[in-house]
């Protein structure tokens, strides 16, 4: 059975929510999409979306870097096999980047990055995470993308060193990518999880880490031009957990909340709290 897909421009992976809200550092005169999905691998869309626009509008003229949070690294290059079927696509095409980031990359989620990199859809990689058990697992990684460019992927064990090498970086523009399971501590579905209880980040860190004025928030949010989020409610410990995480993450930045609609009432959509006029 063949099918049709019509209105191109309006096509997203499956189950993808997306918001457009004003911009967390120049307010009303700039805005940036929030994209919401389950599977990992969907922001392989949304990143490049949003760097086709960006490019289209000569907005920039090189891809943001992307600044990612999550429990593992998901750096899993792609095979030579993999790379001829990314430069087949029609990164143009919502229908073909949308397909191919549900049927082609895989469902282990953790291949989406290298793959974006290649296509340099996005620019260095800088991944704070938990997955990584030896010393080289956090050396500095280099990937050679199809126009022969050369993409750096940075790993850090710890938020200071992120900050640290941000803050002293040339970055300009970048993407904000967070996995839900990130805040979660000891988790059985990981490498040397155990058998135990979920754990997680007290609320309090987490609050503090991602509140508009802690300086690398700040700093990410001057370069913004896009925020993705994955939920992965089987790696989070549940459903609930993954909406509880989900829902303080709403609470630090919005109020009020993603997705308040009131035509005619701007004042009552969706705004960054930190901008919100009391």
């Amino acid at each position: 059975m063949g099918f049709q897909f019509l209105n191109d421009k309006y096509i997203t992976p499956p189950g993808s929510l997306r918001q457009r809200v004003s911009h967390p550092a120049h307010g009303l005169g700039m805005s940036i999409e929030i994209s919401i999905f389950n599977d990992h691998r969907y922001a392989f869309f949304f990143w490049n979306k949003w760097t086709q626009k960006l490019m289209s509008e000569d907005r920039i003229n090189y891809p943001p870097s992307l600044v990612t949070l999550d429990w593992h690294q998901d750096l899993v290059y792609p095979t030579e096999e993999e790379k001829e079927s990314l430069k087949e696509i029609d990164l143009s095409s919502n229908q073909e980047v949308a397909l191919y980031s549900w049927a082609n990359l895989r469902d282990l989620n953790d291949t989406h990055i290298m793959a974006t990199a290649y296509l340099n859809v996005i620019g260095d990689v800088y991944v704070y995470c938990r997955q990584g058990s030896y010393g080289g697992t956090w050396e500095d990684e280099y990937l050679e993308d199809r126009y022969g460019r050369t993409h750096t992927i940075r790993k850090f064990k710890e938020y200071r060193d992120l900050e640290y090498c941000l803050l002293e970086s040339k970055e300009n523009n970048v993407y904000f990518d967070i996995d839900l399971d990130f805040f979660t501590l000891i988790n059985p579905l990981q490498p040397g999880g155990g058998s135990g209880n979920y754990t997680y980040l007290p609320d309090k860190t987490i609050k503090e880490m991602l509140h508009h004025s802690h300086p690398l928030m700040q700093w990410i949010f001057h370069r913004l031009h896009g925020i993705t989020i994955a939920t992965e409610p089987e790696h989070t410990g549940g459903l609930m957990e993954s909406n509880r995480l989900l829902s303080l993450i709403n609470k630090i930045w919005f109020k009020p909340s993603l997705f308040t609609k009131h035509p005619g009432k701007w004042d009552k959509e969706t705004q960054w709290r930190h901008l919100r006029k009391k």
